[in-house]
């Protein structure tokens, strides 16, 4: 994808300081809840984003397919975040783009600066124990081959 960021994975040593999720409560359109930090034992794979954001909209191809490539990983949980909190919209929206991936709305209010500063789109993966061991802002091709081996050697660990 021409004009697309790879994401940069990140090594980690043994003594770095991560940033520990805080705890996020979401729900979809049908009212159905996602305590984050009932996810524990999965990687996270979060994506803040909105309908009117065209970085936002220029990546989501290659998020839905980064989902299509994980979607049966058990050890994988897909939470993309429509930031104004318009399921109706969003949801919508991503179906008549012919998107798959499951959308959810909340008060972001509590999340720390570090980790969501309000620029969309911003992209988090979360380790089994709860750390944020990825956070870009802007786009970015999440299709790759390096990020999917990534998130999948995650999820094995």
């Amino acid at each position: 994808m021409l004009g697309f960021f790879k994401p940069t994975i990140p090594q980690h040593s043994s003594g770095e300081k991560l940033l520990q999720m805080p705890a996020l409560v979401l729900h979809d359109l049908s009212g159905r809840v996602v305590d984050l930090q009932q996810q524990r034992g999965k990687v996270l794979f979060i994506n803040f984003w909105a309908t009117w954001c065209p970085p936002c909209l220029g990546e989501m191809p290659s998020i839905n397919t980064l989902y299509e490539k994980i979607k049966g990983s058990p050890n994988i949980v897909f939470v993309s975040i429509d930031v104004d909190n318009k399921l109706e919209k969003s949801t919508l929206f991503l179906k008549n783009k012919g998107y798959q991936f499951p959308v959810y709305g909340g008060d972001l209010g509590p999340l720390p600066e570090q980790i969501y500063s309000y620029s969309i789109p911003t992209t988090l993966v979360v380790d089994k124990r709860g750390f944020v061991v990825f956070n870009h802002t802007n786009r970015a091709n999440y299709a790759d081959d390096d990020f999917v081996q990534y998130l999948t050697m995650l999820s094995k660990q």
